[in-house]
């Protein structure tokens, strides 16, 4: 580390790296500041960055339709869109979730996507099954699915379940289908034997 610290190409790169996250990290919330205007607006507790709401566990009802408008609209950066999406992804979303499953058909970069199948997961309910395995089996859909295991076994019954065991082989989902059987069957093993 000290040669390191005294070695002025090294200190040269690391000067460099960091200019280019500062200016990165200016243009995306020079981007964002529409976004950041109208949610500050509602009284939504943004400071600079639609990530402010992402790491909140303050409620913020009044900045859902301000997010949802937003994301409709598009045109941010990739991973702006992402942030807009994983601010959605609140129980109170749930009046959204048609819009968002459009707005995740209609994706323009895997991290919004990403972004919109972590908004769907966090909002659904026992009512979105049939779209949650539809989601889950598609295997246009790519590594997004991964999302949808978890929910699916949660609110999904014996029929999620069934789905789930049936992907355990998929490339994409494979592992984490293969982690939720395992963790069901511990489960039943442990119920089993308190009986």
């Amino acid at each position: 580390m000290d040669q390191l610290a005294n070695d002025p190409e090294f200190q040269a790169r690391e000067r460099a790296e960091e200019e280019k996250r500062v200016a990165r990290r200016r243009e995306l919330n020079l981007a964002q500041r529409p976004l950041v205007a109208d949610l500050e607006e509602v009284g939504a507790p943004v400071t600079e960055s639609v990530y402010d709401l992402v790491n909140t566990s303050e409620p913020y009802p009044q900045a859902l339709p301000v997010l949802m408008k937003h994301l409709e609209a598009g045109g941010y950066p990739p991973v702006i869109m992402e942030g807009i999406g994983r601010a959605l992804a609140v129980r109170d979303s749930i009046g959204y979730w048609d819009r968002l499953r459009a707005c995740h058909e209609n994706a323009q970069s895997e991290p919004e996507q990403d972004g919109v199948a972590i908004a769907l997961s966090a909002c659904a309910t026992a009512d979105h099954v049939d779209d949650l395995i539809e989601l889950l089996t598609d295997d246009t859909q790519g590594e997004v699915r991964v999302f949808f295991v978890k929910t699916l076994g949660k609110l999904g019954g014996e029929r999620g379940r069934r789905v789930i065991e049936s992907l355990v082989d998929d490339p994409v989902v494979g592992k984490e289908a293969t982690a939720f059987v395992t963790r069901a069957r511990k489960r039943a093993a442990k119920k089993a034997r308190k009986t």
